[in-house]
């Protein structure tokens, strides 16, 4: 319950409450139900929620989340870093060091992540930690204020070697 303010924080930022469950509108009170349902992936088998730290203060700065896919040893990768936490090379070492553990250590072969096109940041940010880009899904992304098409990238096990 100490990462509220990163919760509080990331609210601030319209793309990440649209495209994830953090509130749009902070409360503790939201922020409190958003860090439980958060543990609660794990405990119910959907996947790991993960805070990314500064690694000066420990303090929360983002989220890695590690979703289990339909098909086994399938992963699918979300990720957010609130604003001021940006441009650090903070989600670099968070998504290599997560995408390493996830694809050497468990029976996960593949890792995939989906990314609007227009996310410039998000589709760099995947090539430098060695995601391929495989092409365009269209209509493929649901959010409430429609359906939009997404980027897909993958990270196979193989391309750690």
């Amino acid at each position: 319950m100490g990462d509220l303010g990163c919760v509080e924080a990331a609210s601030t930022d319209p793309e990440i409450p649209r495209g994830t469950t953090v509130p749009a509108q902070y409360t503790d009170d939201e922020g409190r139900a958003w860090i439980k349902r958060n543990w609660s992936r794990q405990t119910s088998g959907q996947g790991l929620s993960l805070a990314v730290t500064d690694p000066n203060t420990d303090e929360a700065k983002g989220l890695v989340y590690l979703g289990l896919g339909r098909v086994e040893g399938h992963c699918e990768l979300g990720y957010w870093l609130i604003p001021s936490a940006r441009g650090q090379g903070l989600g670099t070492a968070a998504i290599r060091l997560v995408s390493g553990w996830v694809l050497s250590d468990t029976g996960v072969y593949r890792l995939a992540a989906h990314v609007e096109p227009h996310n410039l940041a998000s589709c760099a940010l995947l090539r430098k930690c060695g995601f391929t880009e495989e092409g365009l899904l269209r209509s493929y992304l649901r959010f409430d204020d429609g359906v939009f098409d997404a980027l897909s990238f993958s990270l196979l096990a193989g391309d750690l070697r």
